[in-house]
């Protein structure tokens, strides 16, 4: 049964002077659910349209009835019905619209439906039988928030997960397959319930913005549904390009009526034989350290560790999946897996570094070529840099990328730095190619200005990524950081080593 927040009805008589009333209830209510003025005319004359086919068309002349119009809350919009038990009506067998030159004659037969196609997303005709008849028109939000789909409901968060909680005596039949559109508001409402505002992949509050992402290939979400077809949780693969061979596994979220039943495992295992089948050459998972159990879920898949990120998430966060609250910046682990044959990539590591860099990709399984640099780096350079960065607000973190090396490189990331410095953006990154051989030879002027070593990821850039870190004034208390492996812990002591900030 719909909640009463989602959906209302309205009967009305079969009168002309009526198609008015239905139009101003249905905008009202398209008010209150967030359409703006331009989608609410739409609405409104798509449902004067139908409203009034029933008056003109659905009885006999001078017969007294009623009919009703409906409007429902539906994932990622409104879906407004107009119900009658008038005449049968065969939508198969409407004309073809034919409008007429002269605005002064009457459009031909079937224009109506035609106005209502152009202006609604969806425009289904029902025949129900002895419950008569149905016009069905739909109208999607244009990239609304979570919220605005669910303000005048309940919209909580789960309550937290004792980790201690026993797991479920009558296990679930559940089906694990691809997310389709109509899922998305739950998936999002899901994560924000499992999340809060916390999730570092913000549009995953945008039920919207998750159907595009899947349609352009940016986004594959998996989905687990019961046979009832309730959703049960939710993980995805995620690119930062359509073409990327390399893509992130994460945005991981149960509903706690579900867990304890192996449902992430199973979402994780679907992804990676989605992965394989795409010709992705990697996967790389984000864990985080106030606990061990993400770390050891990506060891069970055989992710290994690379890098370490420091204070990325944060405090603020919510982990419905602990009970403590955060007493710092969450810092998160790098782990990656190769989906094929590790390849032998030619890199250059900066020298000081270049003990460690091996150490992580021996714990990938690869055996890159490592490369001393050649020349003193200035005079290798040559042309303008090409530097590009990007700020995640809501993480209070920011990210540069040098595409590209030249003479005034040192001096684009120093700004770069300084404005996000500025902003107190708290945790800077520098990603660094290093099949580039200036990466080795300019890492340690950039080192100069307070970046430090944070680890590897392979394949996100043309080359694989050599990750810097920059902490603005955030204090990171290294022994609150729980690592779930040795290379992890390794990689941790090598960090607080070069950590600037405590030299």
């Amino acid at each position: 049964m719909e909640s009463p927040c989602d959906y209302s009805k309205l009967t009305l008589p079969n009168d002309r002077s009526y198609v008015e009333v239905a139009a101003a209830y249905v905008g009202e209510v398209a008010r209150k659910l967030g359409f703006d003025d331009e989608d609410r005319e739409d609405i409104e004359l798509a449902v004067k349209e139908a409203v009034s086919n029933v008056v003109e068309h659905a009885y006999e002349p001078g017969e007294t009835a009623t009919f009703d119009v409906t409007c429902e809350r539906v994932p990622l919009g409104m879906q407004v019905s107009v119900r009658d038990m008038g005449l049968p009506f065969d939508p198969d067998r409407i004309p073809q619209c034919t409008p007429q030159p002269s605005t002064d004659e009457k459009p031909g037969s079937g224009c109506g439906i035609l106005a209502m196609s152009r202006v609604m997303d969806e425009v289904h005709f029902r025949n129900l039988g002895l419950e008569g008849k149905e016009a069905v028109l739909v109208k999607y939000f244009r990239n609304s928030n979570l919220v605005d789909h669910f303000e005048a409901c309940d919209l909580g968060l789960y309550p937290p997960h004792e980790t201690s909680q026993p797991a479920s005596a009558e296990p679930v039949e559940l089906t694990i397959r691809d997310m389709i559109p109509s899922e998305a508001l739950e998936v999002s409402r899901c994560v924000y319930r499992t999340y809060g505002y916390s999730h570092t992949y913000e549009d995953i509050y945008f039920p919207e913005r998750l159907v595009r992402l899947n349609a352009s290939g940016r986004l594959h979400s998996a989905v687990a549904v019961t046979a009832k077809d309730e959703l049960a949780g939710h993980c995805a693969l995620m690119k930062s390009d359509p073409r990327a061979r390399v893509a992130e596994i994460g945005l991981g979220a149960v509903k706690p009526q579900f867990r304890s039943q192996g449902i992430l495992n199973r979402l994780t295992e679907y992804l990676m034989a989605a992965a394989r089948s795409e010709g992705l050459t990697g996967l790389f998972g984000r864990a985080v350290t106030n606990h061990p159990y993400s770390q050891k879920t990506g060891h069970r898949f055989g992710m290994n560790d690379c890098a370490m990120a420091l204070g990325l998430v944060p405090q603020t966060a919510s982990f419905r999946g602990i009970t403590e609250r955060l007493s710092q910046r969450e810092t998160l682990v790098f782990h990656f897996k190769y989906l094929v044959e590790p390849p032998r990539p030619v890199l250059f590591p900066p020298p000081h570094h270049a003990e460690m860099i091996g150490r992580l990709y021996e714990g990938l399984g690869a055996v890159p070529e490592l490369r001393s640099p050649a020349g003193e780096g200035p005079s290798l350079l040559g042309g303008k840099a090409v530097v590009e960065s990007a700020v995640y607000g809501s993480m209070g973190y920011a990210r540069i990328d040098v595409k590209r090396y030249g003479e005034d490189v040192a001096a684009e990331v120093r700004a770069a730095l300084s404005q996000f410095r500025l902003k107190r953006i708290e945790i800077i990154h520098l990603y660094l190619d290093l099949s580039d051989a200036l990466t080795g030879v300019m890492a340690k002027q950039f080192e100069f200005m307070g970046f430090f070593f944070a680890g590897i990821l392979p394949g996100i850039l043309p080359g694989d990524a050599l990750i810097l870190q920059y902490l603005n004034n955030v204090p990171i208390e290294y022994g609150k950081i729980r690592t779930a492996s040795e290379p992890a812990e390794a990689l941790l002591a090598y960090i607080r080593s070069v950590d600037p900030n405590r030299i």
